[in-house]
């Protein structure tokens, strides 16, 4: 997963509810545009704001995108939700792959999509073009982002150790080791009919002689 520890650009695009909220989940995989980013776009991070509500494309959403809607109130509004890495911009109608949510001119197609542990406030810039933060919002958002990705990479670290640790552990016998008995030679040992004791029936392993065999 990448990072932007190395303070690489890091734009915002309103998306209006409760698209917005589908971008934030990663259902959307790309928000629609009628301005091409700039090109440092490209590579760089993206700020989902989320704009106020749009009846028409919760209908969209509904009747094409085959899924239901958030209703308004249990979305936000102008607030930063998460951050996404930009992986590609595309020019209708050239796309990278296909996908419902696409209708152009322009597609940010988002990876990576972080949510923020906290909402970060803010006057939603433009719709359907990028836009700077506010000085104080990016820092926010920045923060925000650090504190979720040290989070995820906190119990990614959790898990390491405990499957590490795991692997370590003696294999626990299976039901087969528990049934079969094997010889010093690793054939599988049967009963004998006779007196029921398990022999090998290699031979080089010697002749099984039992009670009932010695009276025979």
């Amino acid at each position: 997963m990448s990072t932007c520890t190395t303070r690489k650009p890091l734009l915002a695009v309103t998306v209006p509810q409760p698209l917005a909220r589908s971008v934030e989940l990663g259902t959307a995989p790309v928000v629609n545009l009628s301005v091409a980013p700039p090109a440092e776009a490209l590579g760089g991070y993206v700020a989902v704001c989320a704009g106020e509500y749009d009846e028409g494309i919760a209908h969209w959403m509904d009747v094409h995108g085959g899924i239901r809607p958030f209703a308004p109130e249990d979305v936000h509004t102008c607030t930063v939700l998460a951050v996404a890495r930009v992986a590609a911009v595309s020019q209708w109608p050239d796309v990278p792959r296909e996908s419902r949510w696409y209708v152009g001119p322009v597609g940010l197609w988002l990876a990576d999509v972080i949510r923020l542990p906290e909402l970060v406030p803010v006057e939603p810039g433009p719709v359907a073009q990028c836009w700077e933060l506010p000085e104080d919002v990016r820092a926010a958002v920045r923060a925000g982002y650090k504190a979720a990705r040290d989070a995820t990479k906190a119990l990614w670290d959790d898990f390491s150790a405990r499957s590490a640790k795991a692997l370590e552990r003696e294999p626990a016998p299976t039901l087969k080791d528990k049934l079969l008995r094997l010889c010093s030679c690793r054939r599988a040992m049967t009963p004998c009919p006779s007196c029921k004791a398990f022999r090998c029936l290699n031979p080089d392993c010697g002749p099984h002689a039992c009670h009932q065999e010695a009276h025979s």
